[in-house]
């Protein structure tokens, strides 16, 4: 027997180390095998799920696309259809008809000529086609009216004014949900009021379109008249 270790020289070494060394159990391996599997499960149907998610989204984006393409086919062809009968300024958000008031009206009148029911009967199936909301304003130069004018003021004129081709419009097809008036007055400009030239552009009928979803071009773009 070794005197540094007794027990080398034992038959069955394990025999006295009875607390210290214990047979493996492998009878529970199987709950780490199981584990495993049903994360990788997991993984496999959570990949599914974000697949087809991802699928109905790029469907929608596809559609979606589709479906402002169409409106601005649609929109480009109504502003080339509404540039050959009168001038017009197109942005992202809105679409502004002008309409001086020397086709539509006789100086310090609200009442339409008759040209001026032509041309708007003209624009009102655009107009009935559009899908959104539209303003008629009235602005005036800054000259007042006359004592004996039939309007005390030029708001009262311009909002005289704005009424008066809602009315037509209307008899033309033109949904009345779809139209409201407004009068500024002299108060919004286009050109300075100091010479006769600034004074007739001021003098208008402005058909406002809202919100046409980007229909035509970012930014503004001027259309003229080719008439």
């Amino acid at each position: 027997m070794s005197e540094l270790d007794p027990y080398l020289d034992s038959e069955d070494p394990l025999r006295d180390y009875p607390e210290t060394i214990q047979p493996v159990d492998n009878m529970h391996l199987w709950v780490i095998s199981y584990s495993d599997f049903m994360t990788i499960l997991m993984i496999f149907f959570l990949m599914l799920f974000a697949h087809r998610v991802w699928d109905k989204k790029m469907a929608w984006e596809a559609a979606k696309v589709s479906q402002l393409r169409a409106v601005q086919e649609a929109q480009r062809g109504m502003v080339q259809r509404l540039s050959r009968l009168t001038s017009l300024d197109v942005s992202a958000q809105r679409i502004n008809i002008h309409l001086p008031d020397a086709l539509l009206f006789d100086a310090g009148h609200a009442d339409l000529r008759v040209s001026a029911e032509i041309l708007l009967r003209n624009l009102a199936p655009e107009l009935a086609a559009f899908p959104g909301d539209m303003i008629v304003e009235g602005h005036t130069d800054d000259i007042p009216p006359g004592p004996r004018a039939r309007y005390a003021t030029n708001w009262e004129l311009s909002v005289a004014r704005s009424f008066s081709v809602i009315r037509c419009l209307t008899e033309a097809g033109v949904p009345g949900e779809k139209l409201s008036a407004r009068g500024y007055g002299e108060y919004r400009p286009r050109a300075a009021n100091d010479n006769p030239i600034g004074r007739a552009a001021n003098r208008r009928i402005e058909i406002v379109l809202l919100n046409p979803k980007k229909a035509v071009e970012s930014g503004v773009l001027r259309v003229e008249s080719n008439k």
